[in-house]
């Protein structure tokens, strides 16, 4: 057994590299891995190719460095071309939704305080207020504070998703731009340099522009919010309209508390969640022991001597003690 230990030891040293994956660009020499990694970006595999080119610089093979960071910048261009959805350029159409809506919601601000005024005259007058129009420019108004309020963060996915590709643009530009420092032949890097940066410029502008509509939207939210309050106080209950209290828990109530419905279930204390300890009040308590008091307090007949039930005895036997 002394010796069976150290084969035994050996032969699961020996699984276990045999079960490790095998790292591919191991063994390839510089000259390898960049031609593999030129294949690969032009079949497509931008990760591929950006693997081994990688590994090709480490090498630090001169002759090497300049095209392996030309096809470099391409592999990054490509990731971040790919991550617009193919294009080189930002969807203009993220920005015109956002500026749209800003310019809704100024429309819903400006008819709200209007219906505010005259249900305010009406009443300083002693005349019954129209509700129509003031429950419409209500409904508009509340439509548009939940549609920005849920567009704001897809916007900032947006923004961080151009984040990265900013990033990434920028490092293919350094790609390009050190390829062309290493090779002053290489006139076609720095072109590349050149237009990737004018991309850049663009993209960075349209990226600072929906950063300012988000944090806009967010200062008109709570423009919306206040007039929205201030409209709900002058109409009456069975006058607002369905959205007021929205419809999931995400929906805001712009109802004051003292206005809200209580939720199904809420502020009975005979129902409870399943599962919890529910405690009695002391009128129910009473009303129990009482049921308990009628229930065991009755008298029950006891049997005859012939060991028979009470009805087996003759009429005119004596009854046995109540209990």
């Amino acid at each position: 057994m002394r010796n069976l230990l150290p084969l035994l030891l050996l032969l699961s040293a020996g699984l276990a590299a045999e079960t490790a994956p095998a790292d591919p660009l191991r063994g390839l020499d510089a000259r390898a891995l960049h031609n593999r990694g030129t294949q690969r970006l032009a079949e497509g595999d931008l990760a591929g190719a950006e693997e081994a080119l990688r590994a090709s610089l480490s090498r630090d093979v001169d002759t090497l460095r300049p095209p392996a960071l030309h096809n470099l910048g391409h592999v990054r261009f490509g990731k971040g071309k790919a991550a617009l959805g193919g294009k080189t350029a930002g969807d203009a159409t993220e920005l015109s939704i956002a500026r749209s809506y800003l310019e809704a919601a100024d429309a819903d601000i400006s008819d709200m305080k209007d219906q505010i005024e005259l249900l305010d005259r009406a009443k300083a007058e002693g005349r019954e207020p129209d509700y129509v129009p003031a429950t419409s420019a209500l409904g508009g108004g509340i439509n548009t504070f939940r549609t920005i309020k849920k567009l704001i963060p897809k916007e900032e996915a947006m923004v961080t998703k151009r984040a990265g590709i900013i990033a990434t643009w920028t490092r293919s530009v350094g790609d390009f731009r050190g390829a062309h420092e290493l090779d002053a032949a290489d006139t076609q890097a720095k072109a590349n340099a050149d237009a990737i940066e004018e991309l850049l410029r663009a993209l960075r502008r349209e990226t600072a522009a929906l950063e300012e509509a988000i944090e806009a939207q967010r200062k008109k939210l709570e423009e919306l919010r206040a007039v929205i309050q201030e409209l709900v106080k002058r109409i009456p209950d069975d006058k607002l309209p369905q959205n007021t209290e929205g419809e999931g828990d995400d929906d805001e109530n712009f109802l004051p508390p003292e206005r809200q419905k209580p939720k199904p279930g809420a502020g009975d204390p005979k129902k409870g969640e399943p599962g919890e300890e529910k405690k009695m009040t002391e009128q129910e308590a009473r009303g129990s022991l009482e049921g308990l008091k009628n229930e065991f307090g009755r008298k029950m007949p006891a049997g005859g001597q012939d060991g028979k039930g009470g009805n087996g005895g003759k009429p005119n036997d004596k009854k046995g003690k109540d209990y």
